[in-house]
């Protein structure tokens, strides 16, 4: 059994991650509107959308941990697809 204390510092570092999925896709794709937008990044980021609405309500541990596996699978994607800067 876990404490509240371990489920609490996953439910952070998952935020954390979020944060840094937001930010790294902001900062990469500048479109006024989402149907400018690649697909799979609107769709990668409508699941950190999801998973950010679900992380709150989840008191269990091994959910915490799936979720922070599913949003590390989510920032390597989006890393993998985004253009690098032209030079």
């Amino acid at each position: 059994m876990h404490t509240p204390y371990e489920v609490a510092f996953k439910y952070e570092i998952s935020n954390e991650i979020i944060a840094s999925i937001r930010g790294f896709i902001s900062r990469n794709y500048k479109y006024p509107y989402e149907e400018n937008a690649p697909k799979e990044i609107v769709d990668l980021r409508n699941e950190v959308g999801e998973i950010y609405k679900a992380l709150p309500l989840e008191k269990d541990f091994d959910k915490q941990v799936e979720y922070q596996n599913r949003l590390c699978k989510i920032m390597k994607r989006v890393k993998e697809i985004t253009p690098q800067p032209q030079r």
